[in-house]
């Protein structure tokens, strides 16, 4: 099996299907589905913390970061340029579902009316919705695939996809998402098991430029158990993992929200999370030692007078 498996003829039948008819097929199922994708307009998208770890970060190399990012360490103040990207990411997956429709894929995004399908994992502590099913692209007509769509800029694009000249021949060969993005890969991975695919389908698109790229990708249980029992560890550790770096001018500290509690001693943000006498327990919720009790995300947030500070912020 080749290391990397494109979906040439998936891409062709979509550039085709559009051109046939100057994107008018495509343009009504854009029409369709742009309202289904919520995230691009859900309000609550980027509330203080997340209840749960996502999935998506879990291909992410420090532990560190996902621990304190978990344990509600910083509340993360984005920028309307970064904000606007995100959207624009959600607003992509519409796009996506309209072009395989327009080739006469079938897609499924959510269980029932509203309710996307969504991976939970510990209780509801780990987890994240899935972009879709698809059933019919053309390499695989019969058998259904997670569908799962990205953006790039046109660096991490051409990393992913390779690069042509003018004449279509080949300067660099497709890396693929396995090599080009990890936890593209590692989520991927988690999500083809939890719903007993075969395979997915990862399309991408250049924001720069338009261009396409889709790539199958088999089912690596190795990689799927692996991130899994990880993030497992991570969550339920009592003290935070080792710095990926000792050194808060590596690269990739200085691009991490975390950096101010994990290198510089900065006080965490005041809640239930970034005290000492808190747990998380089987069920998805929160423990206090302190007051004997469970904690619901209101009261996490809250915190209260007798919070103590986890001793494995900035040490």
């Amino acid at each position: 099996m080749p290391e990397v498996i494109l979906a040439t003829q998936t891409l062709e039948a979509i550039d085709a299907a559009i051109y046939r008819d100057q994107g008018r097929m495509f343009r009504h199922h854009l029409r369709e589905h742009i309202l289904d994708v919520d995230d691009a307009y859900n309000d609550e998208e980027h509330d203080r913390f997340r209840t749960h770890l996502g999935i998506s970060m879990s291909g992410r190399e420090c532990a560190r970061e996902l621990w304190y990012q978990f344990r509600w360490a910083t509340e993360t103040v984005l920028s309307g340029k970064t904000l606007r990207l995100f959207n624009r990411g959600h607003l992509e997956e519409a796009r996506f579902v309209a072009m395989l429709r327009t080739i006469g894929c079938e897609l499924w995004r959510e269980e029932a009316p509203g309710k996307q399908f969504r991976v939970s994992l510990y209780g509801g502590h780990y987890g994240s919705a899935i972009d879709g099913v698809v059933l019919g692209i053309p390499e695989m007509p019969t058998v259904p695939l997670l569908a799962e769509f990205k953006t790039h800029n046109d660096k991490s694009f051409k990393k992913l996809a390779g690069e042509k000249d003018s004449s279509g021949q080949i300067l660099v060969p497709a890396a693929g998402v396995r090599k080009a993005k990890v936890e593209h890969y590692a989520q991927m991975q988690q999500y083809i098991g939890y719903y007993k695919l075969e395979a997915g389908l990862y399309g991408a698109v250049n924001k720069d430029t338009d261009e396409l790229y889709f790539e199958i990708v088999p089912y690596d249980r190795p990689t799927d158990e692996g991130y899994r029992e990880r993030s497992h560890r991570i969550m339920w550790a009592n003290e935070a993992p080792t710095r990926i770096s000792p050194n808060p001018t590596f690269w990739k500290c200085r691009f991490c929200d975390q950096r101010r509690v994990c290198h510089y001693d900065a006080t965490p943000a005041f809640n239930c999370r970034t005290c000492a006498a808190s747990r998380p327990l089987d069920d998805g919720t929160w423990w206090c030692n302190t007051h004997q009790a469970t904690l619901d995300k209101k009261r996490q947030l809250s915190g209260c007078p007798d919070w103590q500070q986890h001793q494995s912020f900035g040490s």
